[in-house]
């Protein structure tokens, strides 16, 4: 089975991306919900993120609030590898899990992995696929998300810069207009990738 690797910048597009996959018969794993589950409490990803971070990131209901976590690790790359070299094995192993126990007919499976280069998990994939945008959408996206300006710019230097992302990717898909462009950008990628 083909698999293909979808990265991109923050507020880019991947999770629509992925969206559009689905609904054209390829299986799609998101990392973030991967991520999501690996730190609920009762894990030992949860225990590890409390025992290094501190109970001050527990909500009312005793789960990891993702705000106060975020507003620590985009502050301080130092902060910000303590937590990917928690997390990420986990994660890596969740989509590894995922991708052998696919048993339905599908043209693909993708993983959207967000940090594919800054983790180095470009390796095993078949294609990569990246989606970018334009400064001013990844902002403009990030402030829908509730992100003031500030906040939005430092979540995206958190990250490789994009146009590094494009450059070491097979496939770029550009989400810089309607989500009717992305969707036909991502079915003529997917058509290119299965006939190559």
């Amino acid at each position: 089975m083909l698999k293909l690797a979808v990265t991109g910048g923050i507020a880019c597009g991947k999770s629509r991306v992925g969206a559009f996959l689905r609904e054209m018969n390829v299986a799609v794993c998101d990392c973030d919900s991967i991520a999501h589950d690996v730190m609920r409490r009762g894990s030992s990803v949860f225990d590890q993120v409390v025992d290094e971070f501190g109970s001050d990131l527990l909500d009312e209901r005793g789960e990891i609030d993702r705000d106060r976590l975020g507003d620590i690790v985009f502050s301080s790359s130092e902060q910000r590898g303590i937590l990917n070299g928690i997390v990420h094995p986990h994660v890596k192993a969740g989509w590894e899990q995922w991708l052998k126990q696919i048993d339905e007919p599908v043209l693909a499976a993708t993983v959207i992995v967000p940090l594919l280069f800054e983790g180095g998990f470009e390796e095993g994939w078949d294609r990569v696929v990246c989606v970018a945008a334009p400064l001013e959408k990844q902002l403009q996206r990030l402030a829908k998300r509730g992100f003031g300006e500030p906040e939005a710019r430092r979540r995206i230097s958190a990250q490789y810069d994009v146009t590094e992302k494009m450059k070491r990717s097979d496939v770029v898909l550009y989400n810089a207009g309607s989500l009717d462009g992305l969707r036909k950008q991502t079915e003529r990628a997917l058509k290119l990738v299965l006939e190559s």
